[in-house]
């Protein structure tokens, strides 16, 4: 496993924690024998990340000491060389302990002072350890059968292998028994998978199909310790999350929504929870590069961000960009009835956008000097003679209302008198029509897809894309 530090975004800035001062502080002592001399980097793991918390230089005698007068954060830390390759994993619930080992074998010859849950957390790495050597060995010989067409020693070794996966299951279930409150336990029972009963017998004599799906996903979470704010901080619970919500959870927004707001609701106990699920959901639907999930963005944008009550740890800057950043998104979703442009033509006399009478409205914003817009504009061009080749009693199959943003007027028409552009050209001299509000256009070109009483069907679009929209009658 490689370790590296990530570059910290101004949303995740505001996220990560801030660890509360405490009398006593804490006291980490690492000695590693045979790196002395050398810099070590203290990193804790949150999320799907890491990040250095610490760092230090061992001594002669491979010591180093790590204190603060914060108390530290428990979960999963971790000892990195200067070059950040991770050398071991470690827990972190007592606020002064010793960890000694070697460079033959981090983990195998460690030795704990101090630190219970550290004596949980090696043995049970050194026995995975152990089993993981000789799993390995098991799947030699299977492989070696395999080959020799021996399918009674293949069946045999792939059987032991099986028995491997048991060993360790059992051995993770006595941990948590054994030390119910330990972060070992907590990891433990989020590996576990969730028991899902038989599905019944609906009346028709037939099993229900969908009752393991549902059952499985309304109890994903009944392990998760949400009093626990540990367990973000270690690297277990990040791919658990976003295997529900990205995997588990049909991929359309209400669904999404509506998970994240029980996920969020289940997580409200917890600062750290709450704040992390809250961070996650609100970031990765921010950037998808799926349309239409944008709304999951104006959903936690507009909900959480704009309550202090809910996100009380965002800073009034960031809580602005955020909500402004919903806000605008909120005018354009897939689904809503597009903002009115009401906005002067080539010869000064105002058009609107409601007015376009067609069965589909290519909204364009376009540079008659951008390199992209050059390129697009043709191909629209002959798209609109093909679609409007004939026209029926309700007026054109597609009609455009292009928005000009070109900085210079007389380029702008000189462009459309000389490639005769046919639809309604207008633009917005004045800065009157709020446009780049309503449609967030920041760059060009951008094209929406409307439909007869424009609602928006579609987004950023290219116009093959556009094309392919029409000819499937897509609403």
């Amino acid at each position: 496993m490689s370790f590296k530090i990530v570059r910290k975004t101004l949303l995740l800035l505001a996220l990560l924690p801030a660890f509360a001062f405490a009398k006593d502080g804490y006291n980490i002592t690492i000695k590693i024998n045979g790196h002395k001399n050398q810099k070590v980097l203290l990193g804790y793991y949150f999320g799907d990340k890491q990040y250095v918390k610490d760092s230090g230089v061992t001594d002669a005698t491979g010591k180093v000491v790590f204190k603060g007068k914060g108390k530290i954060q428990g979960g999963i830390y971790l000892i990195a060389s200067s070059d950040k390759r991770l050398l071991f994993d470690f827990v972190v619930t007592e606020t002064e302990f010793t960890l000694e080992t070697d460079t033959i074998d981090y983990t195998g010859n460690m030795k704990i002072k101090g630190s219970p849950e550290n004596e949980v957390f090696f043995a049970y790495s050194k026995y995975t350890n152990q089993m993981g050597a000789e799993a390995t060995e098991v799947e030699r010989k299977m492989k070696a059968a395999k080959a020799e067409k021996d399918t009674a020693s293949e069946r045999k070794y792939r059987d032991e292998l099986r028995g491997y996966d048991k060993k360790v299951t059992e051995y993770r279930k006595n941990v948590s028994i054994a030390h119910p409150d330990y972060l070992m336990s907590k990891i433990f029972k989020m590996m576990e998978d969730v028991y899902v009963p038989p599905a019944p017998i609906l009346p028709n004599g037939r099993k229900d199909s969908l009752f393991q799906y549902f059952y499985f996903r309304d109890h994903y979470f009944d392990n998760f310790d949400f009093n626990d704010d540990r367990i973000v901080y270690t690297p277990i619970f990040h791919p658990k999350l976003e295997s529900y919500i990205l995997k588990l959870v049909v991929q359309i927004p209400d669904s999404i929504i509506k998970a994240a707001d029980a996920l969020i609701n289940k997580a409200k106990g917890n600062k750290e929870i709450s704040k992390y699920c809250i961070y996650w959901i609100t970031n990765h639907y921010e950037s998808s590069e799926y349309m239409g999930m944008d709304a999951v963005f104006v959903h936690m944008a507009l909900t959480y961000y704009t309550d202090k009550n809910l996100t009380p740890w965002v800073e009034d800057a960031l809580r602005f960009k955020i909500t402004d950043r919903g806000q605008t998104l909120n005018y354009n979703l897939i689904g809503k009835v597009g903002q009115n442009l009401n906005m002067p033509d080539t010869n000064g006399i105002y058009q609107s956008l409601y007015n376009v009478k067609a069965e589909y409205t290519v909204l364009l914003f376009w540079d008659a000097n951008c390199g992209r817009c050059k390129e697009e504009v043709p191909k629209l061009l002959e798209l609109y003679k093909a679609q409007n080749a004939t026209i029926n009693l309700k007026g054109k199959k597609v009609e455009v209302f292009a928005v000009g943003m070109t900085p210079e007027p007389k380029e702008w028409k000189k462009y459309i008198h000389e490639h005769k552009l046919p639809w309604i050209n207008v633009h917005d001299p004045n800065h009157e029509s709020n446009f780049r509000k309503f449609y967030d256009v920041y760059s060009t070109p951008v094209i929406y897809l409307l439909d007869e009483n424009k609602r928006i069907v579609a987004k950023r679009l290219t116009i093959e894309q556009i094309k392919d929209f029409i000819e499937k009658g897509i609403k």
